[in-house]
């Protein structure tokens, strides 16, 4: 129980202290959308490019955690994309924050957790999962968004591709991959200095996720953060357990991954809901709501792993 608490609540409180700080206006209402601009399009990108870029595959069971991952956000996407469909009075910003809640996941509390349980073997695992996960959520989030706010109810695919190919996080994935196929090792200098912006990434999002919390959000956004916690509580962590068993993982491997995905959903949820026009009150609802519930879920999924 304590390796949760240790991982969560660092999580928990960065979100208090920026609800606190809004409500107490110890700064200008003015700061948070800068600060979030900020996080969006440097900071963040950054941490991708300085997680991506130094993971080595070599003799890993990579191509099994590679099916394992891809096809577990696949079905999750088709989940949510499922009962979007059953449910059409529901609104395109509020779709976003469903899907994004859904689909993504919380990298730092996932990681942290993979190191607590596994060691280093289950960090370098778990960050070479997420690094396979994070071009396909990326794209598949900037999608729904172009897709459902974009004030037209026809595919437009020109539209669709100028998301993508702009999106800072698809950059800064793109840029961390193709430095490490490449081989190449950037200078000690450049290195220190991206992974020095991108550890201020996850602070930042949440705090803002904190500022823009209001109590009566939960109540009024009850059922996509129903939806969402069922998706990412219980649907994700059985298809990845059958999914990692299928493709021959087992110990930290299977460990790692099953993590992944029992995690609650990422704080740069609401950063790209922000910027891209979703409805940024329901998505901070589900990222309070799910963080709150995997102090829950989580001792269930660890007490399964060991």
């Amino acid at each position: 129980m304590i390796t949760i608490v240790n991982a969560l609540t660092p999580v928990l409180s960065l979100i208090l202290v920026g609800f606190l700080i809004r409500r107490g206006e110890f700064l200008a209402p003015s700061f948070w959308p800068s600060a979030e601009r900020l996080t969006y399009f440097l900071l963040m990108p950054a941490a991708l490019i300085h997680s991506l870029a130094g993971k080595k595959i070599g003799a890993l069971p990579w191509f099994g955690i590679l099916l394992t991952v891809e096809g577990v956000v696949a079905a999750s996407a088709i989940l949510v994309v499922a009962w979007g469909a059953a449910n059409r009075r529901m609104g395109g910003g509020v779709f976003t924050s469903l899907f994004q809640g859904g689909v993504r996941f919380n990298t730092f509390v996932a990681l942290a957790l993979a190191e607590s349980l596994f060691g280093k073997e289950g960090l370098f695992l778990a960050a070479l999962g997420a690094g396979f996960m994070i071009v396909l959520i990326n794209v598949l989030c900037v999608s729904a968004f172009s897709l459902t706010v974009g004030g037209t109810a026809r595919l437009d695919l020109r539209r669709l591709g100028a998301d993508l190919a702009r999106n800072p996080l698809i950059i800064g994935c793109v840029l961390g991959i193709g430095i490490n196929a490449s081989g190449w090792q950037l200078p000690a200098a450049i290195d220190g200095t991206i992974d020095l912006a991108g550890k201020a990434a996850f602070p930042m999002g949440l705090m803002a996720v904190g500022a823009a919390y209001r109590a009566g959000n939960l109540a009024l956004h009850w059922r996509p953060m129903a939806v969402s916690c069922g998706i990412q509580f219980l649907c994700k962590p059985a298809l990845a357990w059958w999914l990692a068993t299928a493709n021959g993982l087992t110990g930290a491997a299977a460990g790692a991954v099953l993590l992944l995905f029992s995690v609650p959903t990422s704080p740069a949820s609401y950063i790209l809901s922000r910027q891209m026009g979703g409805d940024h009150d329901s998505m901070a609802s589900i990222i309070t709501a799910q963080t709150c519930l995997s102090f829950v879920t989580l001792p269930v999924t660890i007490w399964m792993l060991l």
